[in-house]
């Protein structure tokens, strides 16, 4: 059945915690710039402007041109795009690079009245709905570690909860069919995965995640080409949060495959609300529930969990645990 909510309420509402402490990233709200213009095939016009260190839809910063834009003809970080094309460009034009700014879902993830329109964290795409695409510049300009950054622009740090992603459509065919310079995934164990990492206001990686965009195994080609939530809670309460990638495709250069992936709806908690409704604990419990970051009642806490406390004169009590 199909489900329409927003993330917050996702996770939140069916635990009786309040949804007004999850902040989740609205592309259609830019902060700096403040407003965003796309060029006719859907890509931002500003996406060569090496004066845009970080472009803002607050509270998120998302690094955007590390290294310098090449004489206006390379990007590293992060860029926004609405567009629903999801064309082979390789098998029409052999001209990728012309073509960087579209996911395989063939737009952003889908909303309705402001809620998200996903069924057991598969979110509906939307042709017309904004989405960032982030390229991992791990072997040009000297962008390592932080070529993907995301930072918070009111000095706070959050609680991440998780991220809706998936593939570019240059890795996606290049992986599926070869480009002349990744080759297809035919091999076992082949792999192409996205990593993220937080890191506190010390410097200091607070936990990793990960997520398989692509894998061989079993002689089949798995390739995930739907908006797939990503549950990021293992990075805990972070300053900013840093993605890389890696791929068995490699040469003495580094990755051969194209080093794209797109996300929506990246979703945070501001730890300074408090998620308790109530205090109380003079009253008897009628039960104790469970409940993961995707709304969904679990048997056993693990992770960042919700823990509902349900007493017997009808009123509830919920937290965060994390186990």
């Amino acid at each position: 059945m199909k489900k329409i909510f927003t993330l917050a309420a996702a996770a939140l509402l069916a635990a009786g915690v309040s949804a007004q402490e999850v902040i989740t990233l609205d592309l259609t709200n830019p902060a700096n710039p403040e407003t965003i213009e796309y060029n006719e095939d859907g890509s931002w016009a500003e996406a060569y402007n090496d004066q845009i260190p970080y472009f803002e839809f607050s509270p998120f910063m998302f690094s955007h041109i590390l290294g310098g834009s090449w004489g206006g003809m390379y990007w590293d970080g992060f860029t926004i795009t609405r567009s629903g094309d999801n064309t082979d460009w390789y098998s029409e034009s052999g001209d990728w690079v012309s073509h960087q700014w579209y996911s395989i879902t063939g737009g952003g993830v889908k909303t309705e009245n402001g809620e998200i329109v996903a069924t057991d964290g598969i979110a509906e795409a939307d042709a017309e709905a904004p989405f960032l695409v982030g390229y991992y510049g791990s072997d040009y300009a000297g962008a390592t570690y932080e070529a993907c950054n995301v930072m918070f622009n009111d000095g706070k740090q959050y609680e991440v909860q998780g991220v809706y992603v998936t593939n570019h459509t240059w890795p996606y065919y290049s992986y599926t069919n070869g480009d002349g310079f990744a080759r297809a995934f035919d091999q076992e164990g082949d792999y192409f995965k996205l990593i993220a990492h937080g890191i506190d206001a010390d410097g200091n990686e607070t936990g990793t995640a990960e997520f398989m965009l692509a894998s061989y195994n079993n002689g089949q080609l798995q390739a995930v080409d739907q908006w797939t939530w990503w549950d990021l809670s293992a990075l805990g309460e972070v300053d900013q949060i840093n993605f890389t990638m890696d791929s068995s495709d490699k040469s003495e250069w580094g990755i051969n495959t194209a080093k794209y992936f797109c996300l929506d709806k990246l979703q945070v908690i501001d730890p300074t609300v408090t998620a308790v409704a109530d205090v109380n604990t003079d009253k008897a419990v009628a039960g104790v529930s469970y409940y993961n970051m995707a709304g969904q009642q679990v048997s056993t806490p693990s992770g960042l969990t919700i823990e509902v406390t349900r007493y017997t004169d009808g009123t509830s009590r919920s937290a965060k645990v994390v186990k």
